[in-house]
């Protein structure tokens, strides 16, 4: 991983090396830490679209809606907290998807 975005290793990958990006809460917490890593706005969503498998609710409600740009650095979580929070989540997933 380059240097530059050390501070998103903690965040988990799928397959394809995508970032997971599935909840609102993940999306707005990923473009929070861009936004504090010296992203603009615009850069942050073109990094986003190249870089995260997205569900189709979050791509509707952030990008499309253009919500990520009332977005902004000072309600940004620690790293780490986002991530855990996002592990987490993926977890129940995964526990859910294994009672099919």
């Amino acid at each position: 991983m380059d240097d530059e975005l050390e501070f998103l290793k903690e965040f988990p990958k799928d397959q394809n090396d995508m970032y997971i990006v599935y909840d609102r809460f993940t999306f707005d917490g990923f473009f929070r830490l861009l936004l504090a890593n010296e992203f603009y706005h615009e850069d942050a969503m073109y990094f986003m679209l190249a870089n995260c498998s997205m569900s189709a609710l979050v791509f509707q409600e952030r990008l499309h809606n253009r919500k990520y740009r009332k977005l902004s650095i000072e309600d940004t979580l620690p790293t780490d907290e986002v991530a855990w929070r996002k592990k987490v989540l993926t977890d129940f997933i995964e526990i859910a998807r294994g009672r099919d």
